[in-house]
């Protein structure tokens, strides 16, 4: 009997063991799930991608989680920072400015330091938009001046192409941002009145799109001659004739001026007046100006042909086409005007060939928005210097009277980096007070006087 109870106690005290160890067993399974389904991590908001602009700068996430996480970055320039003290926005993604013009990508993991759950996060930086910008797209030398200077402002590293007459001076390394970078050129040699050269400034590396921007560089010994509507005081020219252009070339002048008018069909025509034989150009189709006729038996020449007769010259100092674009009745038209003006020397690739002139605030300010690198020269007399140079123009080109009554304005204009013309002056004395005056243009009907003149 005693024996029989034993065994009972026994038999009763292994089955309690055996469930106690099931409960224990019950339990740290149900505790591992439990703990498995409290476990959470998210990223508010839920989109994972993060795009920055090219600058410096941050964003801020809330990461929610029961439990501590850590963050990871594949990319120096990018760093995640967990905030422990902040309950919402409390992943701080910092990126640093990018250099480049290339986008770059980071990936950012976040994970929880007990467990191997993670959320990645990928960052997109934009790369900077290449920009150049020069203060002035012409510069002037002139009896013996060598030294002058551009002021650049650019966001990546620029370089100078230059002719071999003009170097850098010490201190021209870049920097972002403005900088004034200064330049010298050498005398002009003994047996040239003058020479001309273009700086390109242009990016150090290779971007797309690669911005490039060109200045005029002039250096000469005295004024540079501009013929009044061609070189048509010689026989067989006529005023704004494609024979007083060639004559213009043929002299070597600087430029030859002429004006420009467009028909109700988009013609660009040659005439100073609004009307020629009693036609109103601007109101007229081609066709009835067509047969029209100059003195010298030419049809009124198209911008076009004059485009083409200047891409054909051979001269290292090629004569421009200062091209007056004249004051329409009305701005609808002035806007055609220029537009066909600039679309037919753009896409003659001859913008290296022109120089642009008007009365009209209008035209000029339409030429200087649609490219602030075009040389642009306002006519009416009545803008300051100063007003000039904030508007973007190249220079002033005044009449004799404006100049003579406001004599400070030449050395104002070249203090702020204008160019200076005067028109129309047609004695040997008008064009000696001039010279003196150190104007850079002077526009005449008489070249071969102002050469002869310039040649003693």
């Amino acid at each position: 009997m005693i024996i029989d109870e034993s065994i009972k106690i026994s038999s009763i005290r292994a089955i309690c063991i055996q469930i106690l160890c099931f409960l224990i067993m019950a339990g740290c399974s149900l505790q591992e799930n439990k703990s498995e389904a409290l476990f959470s991590l998210e990223i508010d908001p839920a989109q994972q991608i993060q795009n920055f602009g090219p600058e410096a700068g941050y964003k801020s996430l809330t990461v929610i989680a029961n439990c501590d996480v850590e963050t990871v970055s594949n990319q120096e320039w990018c760093t995640p920072v967990m905030i422990p003290d902040y309950a919402t926005d409390n992943l701080r993604i910092t990126v640093t400015k990018n250099n480049s013009t290339e986008t770059r990508t980071a990936t950012i993991t976040v994970s929880s330091k007990d467990t191997k759950q993670t959320i990645g996060v990928t960052v997109h930086q934009e790369g900077i938009v290449p920009t150049i910008l020069v203060n002035r797209n012409g510069v002037a030398l002139r009896n013996g001046t060598l030294d002058f200077t551009l002021d650049v402002t650019a966001n990546i590293p620029v370089a100078f192409d230059k002719p071999a007459w003009i170097s850098e001076k010490a201190g021209n390394t870049w920097v972002s941002g403005a900088k004034t970078y200064a330049f010298t050129a050498t005398p002009l040699p003994a047996d040239i009145s003058s020479r001309e050269g273009s700086i390109v400034v242009r990016p150090a590396g290779s971007f797309d799109g690669e911005p490039r921007v060109s200045v005029l560089v002039l250096q000469h010994t005295g004024p540079q001659i501009i013929a009044h509507r061609g070189y048509w005081n010689k026989e067989g020219a006529a005023q704004n004739s494609l024979a007083s252009l060639q004559n213009a070339i043929e002299l070597g002048a600087y430029g030859s001026e002429l004006d420009v008018w467009i028909t109700a069909d988009n013609v660009i025509v040659l005439n100073h007046d609004a009307t020629y034989g009693g036609v109103n150009i601007e109101n007229a189709l081609y066709s009835a100006i067509e047969p029209l006729r100059l003195s010298n038996g030419e049809p009124l020449p198209t911008l076009q042909q004059c485009i083409d007769i200047a891409k054909q010259q051979t001269q290292p100092n090629k004569t421009r086409l200062i091209i007056e674009i004249k004051t329409h009745s009305n701005n609808t038209n002035n806007k055609r005007c220029v537009d066909a003006v600039v679309k037919a020397v753009n896409d003659a690739q001859a913008a290296d060939l022109v120089d642009y002139i008007a009365f009209s605030s209008y035209v000029c300010e339409e030429l200087i928005k649609s490219s602030p690198q075009h040389r642009v020269a306002y006519l009416n007399g009545n803008l300051t210097p100063a007003t000039l140079k904030s508007a973007g123009y190249w220079g002033l080109d005044y009449t004799m009277s404006v100049l003579k009554n406001n004599t400070t304005w030449i050395s104002l204009a070249k203090e702020a980096g204008l160019t200076t013309n005067v028109w129309t002056v047609n004695t040997a004395a008008d064009m000696q007070y001039f010279i003196s005056m150190g104007v850079d243009f002077i526009t005449t009907d008489e070249p071969q006087v102002l050469k002869n003149l310039l040649a003693d």
